[in-house]
C-alpha cells in the first residue's frame, strides 16, 4: 500500500515538473517569434534552441511516467 502510495506521489512530482516546463517552453518560442519579427536573429536563435531542450526534457519526464 505505501509502495502504491509513493509511486502515485512521484507521478504527481513528474507531472508538475511538466507542466512548469511546458510553460516555460510557451514563453520562450513567444520570446523566439517576437524577436524573430525585430530582425534579432540571435535572440531568435538563442531562445529556440532553449526551446527544444526544454520539450525534450518534458518528454524524457514524459516517458518516465508511462510504463
Amino acid at each position: 500500500m505505501e509502495a502504491l502510495r509513493r509511486g502515485r506521489r512521484s507521478s504527481s512530482a513528474v507531472v508538475v515538473y511538466v507542466i512548469i516546463l511546458m510553460s516555460l517552453q510557451v514563453f520562450l518560442v513567444t520570446v523566439a517569434a517576437e524577436a524573430y519579427l525585430a530582425d534579432d536573429s540571435g535572440m531568435a536563435w538563442a531562445t529556440a534552441v532553449a526551446s527544444i531542450v526544454l520539450f525534450a526534457c518534458a518528454a524524457a519526464f514524459l516517458k518516465y511516467l508511462r510504463p
